[in-house]
């Protein structure tokens, strides 16, 4: 009876710690998927703003130096870029908006990214608009013209918001 508890009692703890081991890798996963994937919003975030910042028509329209962020709550903290992911026709997009603010001049980035048949997201547009006058926009990579047919118009309202 002895060993059949003992027994009993090191499949439970074996179990448990078997478990415990599981969500762990399932929590590591979700972390390195979320941070150093080429995928991730936050990657495409880092890729996007050092693109902007480098570009010499954004340092002369805004100064230097140039800071990126995201939304502004009513502290003043700066929060995660805002980003939506959807799906049209089977394909994934991912449109995101970030500030930019040199010594000069603030700017809004707006930026889409379409996914491909490797599973990676290539730009649609990436564009600066700048805040204060003179309002200019910045167009760093715009790809839309190839994707939309000539029977459907283009709405760019659409597109922007």
């Amino acid at each position: 009876m002895y060993i059949i508890k003992e027994t009993t009692k090191t499949v439970t703890y074996s179990g448990v710690i078997i478990i415990g081991l599981g969500i762990t890798v399932i929590i590591f996963h979700a972390i390195f998927r979320e941070l150093f994937s080429g995928n991730s919003a936050n990657n495409i975030y880092s890729k996007a703003s050092d693109r902007c910042i480098k570009n010499e028509k954004v340092i002369l329209s805004l100064g230097q130096p140039i800071r990126a962020y995201g939304e502004e709550n009513s502290r003043g903290r700066r929060h995660h870029t805002n980003y939506l992911e959807y799906s049209k026709d089977g394909i994934n997009y991912l449109r995101m908006k970030f500030f930019l603010k040199g010594s000069r001049k603030k700017a809004t980035v707006h930026l889409e990214m379409k996914e491909n048949e490797k599973k990676n997201y290539e730009y649609r547009y990436l564009f600066v608009q700048v805040d204060e006058y003179p309002y200019t926009t910045i167009v760093l990579e715009d790809n839309r013209v190839e994707t939309v047919t000539s029977s459907k118009p283009v709405n760019d309202e659409l597109l922007l918001t």
